[in-house]
C-alpha cells in the first residue's frame, strides 16, 4: 500500500497511556491521522465488543477512498508497523530483535504500576508503591542507563533514532514523572544519561511541537 495515498485512525481513550508513542511517532514523520478518543462511559461495553481484542489502542488503515481497511490492534504491533512505512526501523536483524526486548522490558516495568493501580487496599498500595521505588525503579532505569551508556551513540539501537527510542523516552518519562518529587527529579540526579536521552527524543522536530499542544490528561 503506498503511503501516499493511506489514511490513519488512531483509536483510543482521551490520555497519554498506551497509544502515545503512537502519536509521537506520527508528529515525528508528519503523518496526519485521525486521533480517535473515545470516552469510558455507557457505551464502551458496546465498543469493547467490536474491538479484535476488546482493547485499546487500535490502527485502523484504509488505502485510498474505497479500499478495504487493515485494522491492527496492540501498541507494540502497531509501533513495529509504523516504524517500517515511516523509516524508524532498526537496519540488522539483532538491532531489530533488540527493539523488541526493549519494548517488552518496558512492558513489564509498566505492569507493576498496573499492579499498584489496581489495588483497592490502601496498605496494599503503600506495600506496593514501596516495592516500585526500591526494587523495580533502579533496576529498570539503571539497566537502560547501562544501555545507553554501551552503545555511546546517543541511542538505544544502533546509530539512530528508532521507533524504541520513542517508545522508551515515553514510558521512562511516564515512570520518572510519577516517582519524582517536587525538588527531585530522577533521571536528572541518578540517571544522567536517560535524562539526556529523554530530552533529546522529545525536542526532536514534530515531537516536540505535539508536546506543547497535545490535550492535557492526567498520564
Amino acid at each position: 500500500m503506498s503511503s501516499q495515498q493511506e489514511t490513519y485512525k488512531l483509536t483510543y481513550f482521551n490520555f497519554r497511556g498506551l497509544a502515545e508513542p503512537i502519536r509521537l511517532m506520527f508528529a515525528y514523520a508528519g503523518i496526519a491521522y485521525t486521533d480517535d478518543r473515545v470516552a469510558q462511559d455507557d457505551t464502551w461495553p458496546e465498543k469493547k465488543s467490536s474491538l479484535p481484542w476488546g482493547t485499546l489502542p487500535v490502527l485502523e488503515v484504509r488505502p485510498g477512498k474505497t479500499g478495504d481497511s487493515f485494522v491492527l490492534a496492540q501498541a507494540a504491533a502497531i509501533g513495529r508497523f509504523l516504524a517500517k512505512k515511516f523509516g524508524l526501523d532498526a537496519k540488522t536483524e539483532e538491532d531489530v530483535a533488540k527493539c523488541d526486548e526493549y519494548v517488552d522490558a518496558l512492558k513489564d516495568f509498566q505492569l507493576e504500576f498496573v499492579t499498584w493501580f489496581r489495588a483497592t487496599d490502601a496498605t496494599a498500595k503503600s506495600v506496593k508503591i514501596l516495592e516500585i521505588k526500591e526494587k523495580h525503579a533502579p533496576s529498570y532505569f539503571g539497566k537502560f542507563e547501562a544501555i545507553l551508556d554501551r552503545n555511546k551513540t546517543g541511542w538505544l539501537v544502533g546509530d539512530s533514532l528508532t521507533w524504541v527510542d520513542i517508545y522508551a523516552a515515553n514510558h521512562l518519562s511516564n515512570f520518572a514523572n510519577f516517582l519524582s518529587s517536587d525538588d527531585k527529579d530522577i533521571l536528572q540526579e541518578a540517571y544522567p544519561n536517560l535524562g539526556s536521552f529523554v530530552k533529546k527524543v522529545f525536542a526532536l522536530n514534530g515531537i516536540a511541537k505535539w508536546i506543547k499542544e497535545r490535550p492535557e490528561t492526567p498520564f
